[in-house]
């Protein structure tokens, strides 16, 4: 029956599907082309047939339901008849156990018994072991300090043993070192003879020496009279020289002035002729200014006024050609070549 109903379900699942393609096919199609009667009518009766498979759905699962309470019903019969049967044997297991546990607790209480007997057996056992411990330990002890003799006087013997083979391998070296000893005074004397003999040459030796050492002596006092001499005679060359050096510095120096005057007489000869010759005085005086202005600006740079001055030459430049000629290391005067140091050179003001 279940198997029937189940068919006949699955085949009205199927219509039904079928049934609602072809309404959606017709919903698709155009509305010119739908014929509105036979639609209407393949609806209804999809609809009537739709309600008939609902309607037999809900009787099969009716009869499904019966059928599945029925069988739980003898389902849990079966199992209470089984409980029942294992409840009896559990009691039967039970009653069984219980004699187990008397005749066990029978069997315990003997051999409590027994084990109480044989601890005090033990007890007294063991009081007799401690005692044999006891007297063994001292014939251990006994024996132990008897073996520590032992073993020290074995060791002060092989001590002395020692000492003895120190002391005859020392014999044995002194007397080594007292046959060299022997020897080397042999040696010895032999030496000091050769060295008296050596000693009494170089006495004789030095003697000589002696004598010649006091005659390069006299010698030596001679030569440096000598040398007296001459060294005062260089000191007043050197004298000369100098007053003779300072004499011809002097005289360049005042060469260089003579110079210096000639050169501006020439110029103011120059001049007067130019005022003669020119009959404007003001391009005469315009070429005056030219030349003070070419007096007062500084003959190395050409360029600033003369502000500083030399004290060894008294020439006169700008502070810094001789600031930047003293640190450059070009220490000498442009126009002279006279050497000037740090303090050789100051500020003139001309206003």
């Amino acid at each position: 029956m279940i198997r029937n109903l189940k068919s006949e379900h699955k085949k009205a699942v199927n219509d039904y599907r079928e049934l609602k393609l072809l309404l959606d096919m017709y919903k698709g199609v155009g509305k010119e082309q739908r014929d509105k009667v036979q639609l209407m009518a393949a609806e209804k009766k999809a609809r009537q047939e739709v309600e008939e498979l609902k309607a037999q759905v809900k009787k099969l699962q009716e009869s499904k339901r019966e059928e599945r309470k029925k069988l739980a019903d003898e389902e849990a019969i079966r199992k209470i008849k089984q409980l029942d049967e294992s409840v009896h044997q559990l009691q039967r297991q039970v009653a069984v156990q219980k004699q187990e546990e008397e005749t066990l607790l029978n069997e315990m209480e003997v051999t409590g018994q027994a084990f109480e007997d044989m601890q005090e057996q033990n007890i007294r056992l063991i009081q007799q072991l401690r005692e044999k411990d006891d007297a063994n330990f001292k014939l251990m002890s006994e024996r132990i300090k008897s073996n520590q003799i032992h073993q020290l006087a074995n060791e002060e013997r092989n001590v002395l043993q020692e000492q003895t083979n120190t002391l005859t391998t020392q014999v044995e070296a002194q007397n080594q070192v007292v046959r060299k000893l022997e020897e080397k005074e042999r040696l010895l004397q032999n030496n000091l003879t050769t060295v008296e003999k050596e000693l009494s040459l170089r006495q004789q030796a030095l003697e000589m020496h002696k004598r010649k050492a006091i005659e390069s002596a006299q010698s030596a006092a001679d030569l440096k009279l000598h040398l007296e001499k001459y060294h005062a005679q260089m000191k007043e060359a050197q004298q000369v020289v100098a007053e003779k050096t300072m004499a011809l510095e002097q005289e360049a120096f005042k060469y260089r002035r003579i110079q210096e005057e000639v050169a501006s007489l020439r110029r103011k000869v120059e001049r007067a002729k130019k005022f003669e010759m020119v009959d404007r005085a003001d391009e005469v005086l315009m070429e005056e200014i030219r030349d003070y202005k070419d007096t007062l600006t500084c003959p190395s740079c050409k360029v600033k006024r003369k502000d500083a001055v030399l004290v060894k030459c008294f020439h006169v430049f700008c502070f810094d050609c001789l600031r930047t000629r003293y640190e450059t290391r070009q220490r000498k005067c442009p126009k002279c070549n006279a050497a000037f140091g740090a303090n050789d050179y100051h500020r003139l003001y001309l206003t």
